[in-house]
């Protein structure tokens, strides 16, 4: 029997790495792939790391440059636009619903975001998993630190409004059905790092909910940081170019 029928996931491994490669050359991502219950784009493979881009309630497709530069910079890691649960990217729309990009940050929907990184982890090798994330992205991503302990080695969140009832309090309509990060902070391991990053000039998800989160973290022991962007808001576009400083260093490192 030939191998690539003896360990299929394997030759999927091989092929897929073959085609990435190809692709990345001529500048263009592939086509989406389900990673279990969640969609995601390849923008580049190499062994060393992988890095999980997510996106805010907005959607996808405003982070899809900032994944493309990162695989561009960073040529031995594999990066992958993932499209939370209830999105789509690249035609593939990932299980779950966002409920009008509206209380969302949900069990279930992080239970399947949690499923999704397991199975890119699955799917390609690497020595440490990176998630980079903004805003809800963030949001979720911070929860899975705490109720999938040790998924995630290093959590880039961006603009992440890391305490939801006080969150939503400021912005006037409550969100009784998200998980809140902050809940979970005695449950995320000491070796996880936690990177916070949010724009000095933020109105929606105003600094102090990451810096009062790291300050939390710290208090407990936990490896955490936390970063202002000068002259940057909640966009994605004026954080951008720190950000990809941020994740390249860490990639590297």
């Amino acid at each position: 029997m030939s191998a690539h029928v003896s360990h299929p996931a394997r030759f999927h491994q091989r092929l897929t790495a073959g085609l990435a490669a190809l692709f990345l050359c001529l500048g263009t991502p592939l086509l989406a792939e389900m990673f279990g219950p969640v969609s995601g784009q390849v923008h580049g493979v190499g062994p060393k790391v992988l890095v999980i881009v997510l996106h805010g309630d907005s959607g996808p497709d405003y982070i899809t440059s900032f994944a493309t530069e990162l695989a561009a910079r960073n040529p031995q890691s594999t990066v992958i636009q993932m499209a939370r649960p209830g999105y789509s990217v690249a035609g593939r729309r990932s299980k779950g619903s966002n409920n009008g990009s509206r209380d969302h940050y949900t069990k279930q929907n992080n239970n399947l975001l949690a499923q999704g990184i397991s199975a890119a982890g699955q799917a390609y090798p690497h020595q440490k998993l990176v998630v980079v994330a903004h805003s809800g992205g963030a949001a979720q991503t911070a929860t899975l630190l705490g109720t999938v302990p040790g998924l995630i080695d290093t959590a880039i969140m961006v603009s992440g409004p890391f305490d939801i009832p006080r969150w939503r309090a400021a912005r006037g309509t409550p969100w009784p059905k998200s998980q809140s990060p902050i809940r979970y902070l005695d449950q995320i391991p000491r070796q996880t790092r936690i990177i916070a990053v949010t724009g000095q000039n933020d109105s929606n998800t105003q600094p102090g909910l990451a810096r009062d989160y790291v300050a939390k973290a710290q208090a407990r022991g936990l490896n955490a940081t936390f970063t202002t962007i000068p002259n940057a808001g909640h966009s994605f576009r004026s954080l951008k170019e720190p950000v990809l400083a941020i994740a390249t260093r860490e990639i590297q490192s």
